[in-house]
């Protein structure tokens, strides 16, 4: 399958209070056409931020790495100048942000939102412009579009916010979808709604989507492939069926044992599995395995070192950062 994106040695360091920090480092992956990935993990771990530098909305104290490579389309970003960007993204790339409250601006209606999109990318009328984004409201399933139009983001739900952002993002049919946890305080319901809505978006426009969640049911319902992150690593990567039957790395394992169950948790005798302490700051985070401090299976090797990505015995498209794969541990 073709590659869409390429993304290689992504470091990313800030200069902050605590000194120079490394929120991420080492990152590499690649996005499919017509696949979602997802990258998954608590917060804390760099998914957002990994996602921010695609599209280079870091922050101005930021700095990549000297031999980090993000290519789009066969195309190096990194060489790109604000115009270049600012032509690329909403465009050839999209995303939907975390917080449609404050990703919305609360001074401008749904209609001057939407229609910014087609302003900056596309030679349209101002009747076409508002065809346009009457279409896409319908798409994305808000009721009455023509009326929302002329509301401002107040005066919307967060589901219908959220689908406002969605649309937004989808204004230019992007090749490159990002959505950065677009289920994040909706209801179950919504969630549903959403979620489906992005998957049969996905099959229409033929795009590819880059899922980030801490949300590992998201993950199996909507992914094909996915990436584990924990304190700016990546430490498990694999297709979703193999990630959910065969995890690798401790912290997958335990991300699924804390899935509750309801077969096995009915009786009220079984206690949810929880991962102790908590992710480091990108200002402390351990010497060797970044993993080590909360793994049940820790041993001297992981304390002195961090161990690379090894590929998982007999699969290609499996691997994981633990020094027990290469000690042959079958936990």
């Amino acid at each position: 399958m073709e590659k869409l994106l390429t993304v290689k040695d992504l470091s990313i360091s800030f200069k902050t209070e605590f000194g120079v920090v490394n929120p991420v480092n080492g990152v590499s992956f690649d996005v499919k056409s017509n696949e979602i990935l997802g990258i998954v993990g608590e917060s804390g771990c760099g998914k957002s931020i990994t996602a921010y530098s695609i599209i280079r909305l870091l922050p101005n104290n930021s700095v990549l790495g000297e031999n980090t490579q993000i290519t789009f389309e066969g195309e190096n970003i990194l060489n790109y100048n604000k115009n270049d960007l600012a032509k690329i993204r909403g465009d050839r790339i999209s995303m939907i942000f975390q917080e449609p409250m404050t990703s919305l601006n609360p001074i401008y209606t749904v209609g001057w939102q939407l229609s910014e999109a087609f302003t900056l990318h596309r030679e349209m009328s101002e009747e076409s412009v508002k065809r346009e984004s009457i279409a896409l409201l319908e798409k994305v399933r808000i009721p009455e579009p023509e009326k929302r139009l002329k509301e401002y983001p107040h005066q919307l739900s967060g589901g219908m916010r959220q689908r406002v952002m969605i649309a937004m993002a989808l204004a230019c049919s992007p090749k490159l979808l990002i959505a950065d946890e677009p289920t994040t305080a909706l209801d179950v319901t919504t969630q549903a709604q959403i979620l489906e809505l992005i998957n049969g978006l996905k099959r229409d426009m033929d795009a590819s989507i880059i899922m980030i969640t801490h949300d590992l049911g998201v993950i199996a319902e909507m992914c094909d492939r996915v990436l584990v992150m924990y304190a700016g690593n990546i430490v498990e990567s694999a297709e979703v069926f193999e990630l959910f039957d065969n995890p690798r790395h401790p912290y997958t394992q335990g991300l699924l044992s804390s899935i509750p169950n309801v077969e096995i948790n009915k009786s009220r005798q079984k206690r949810l599995t929880t991962i102790k302490g908590f992710v480091p700051h990108p200002a402390n985070f351990p010497k060797g395995c970044r993993f080590h401090p909360r793994c049940p299976y820790a041993f001297e090797r992981c304390v002195e070192s961090n161990p690379q990505l090894l590929s998982i015995m007999g699969n290609s498209e499996h691997f994981a950062r633990c020094w027990l794969e290469e000690a042959g541990d079958h936990r």
